[in-house]
């Protein structure tokens, strides 16, 4: 095996020493290629993939959210706006698990949906947004009661009839869960529905 290895060596020399200097250069450049590219192959597959665990979030519930994952000492990212928080792929959903345990984040999407609006949307897109715009604010009306501790608003908007007669009224589904020993009197459920 040491022979071989030696005389492997000493035909590597020998192909070295008649090389041209262009050929040399050339040979020069392509091991280092290959070594800074198994170099950044080693580095890049060693770091986790990271994916959004929530997107456009309220800045408070950002801060409830990262500060979450600092106590339990998980990796994440933050985008320059503070309103994306990555973590790495595989934890994703263990923890989106423990943040709805706990109730976070607290707020919906309002009609913040429409700041990032981009030109040349769809009607569909729009009756979409619009639909989500309005089941975030109903929800963050609905949070601000003390005795809830978090809701959840689904609206079914019917499709638009061309005959005023034929128009059905928009309905929603409303799921609360109330603050431990609380209760919601008369007035405030009215309020609701």
């Amino acid at each position: 095996m040491t022979n071989s290895f030696a005389e492997i060596l000493r035909q590597l020399r020998a192909i070295i020493q008649t090389m041209s200097a262009g050929k040399m250069m050339v040979l020069f450049l392509l091991v280092i290629t290959t070594v800074a590219g198994l170099v950044m192959f080693v580095s890049w597959s060693g770091r986790p993939d990271f994916m959004p665990l929530y997107a456009n979030l309220a800045p408070e519930d950002a801060g409830e959210v990262v500060a979450m994952l600092k106590e339990r000492k998980i990796e994440y990212r933050l985008s320059h706006d503070g309103g994306t928080i990555q973590i790495p792929r595989e934890r994703i959903y263990e923890v989106r698990l423990e943040l709805a345990a706990q109730g976070m984040p607290r707020g919906g999407m309002g009609f913040e949906v429409f700041d990032n609006a981009k030109l040349g949307q769809t009607e569909f897109v729009q009756n979409i947004n619009y639909q989500r715009a309005l089941q975030g604010e109903l929800s963050r009306t609905i949070n601000g009661l003390s005795e809830v501790e978090s809701s959840r608003v689904h609206i079914v908007m019917p499709e638009r009839s061309l005959f005023v007669e034929d128009e059905e009224p928009a309905s929603a589904s409303i799921i609360l869960k109330l603050r431990h020993g609380k209760y919601l009197n008369e007035a405030q459920v009215q309020g609701i529905v």
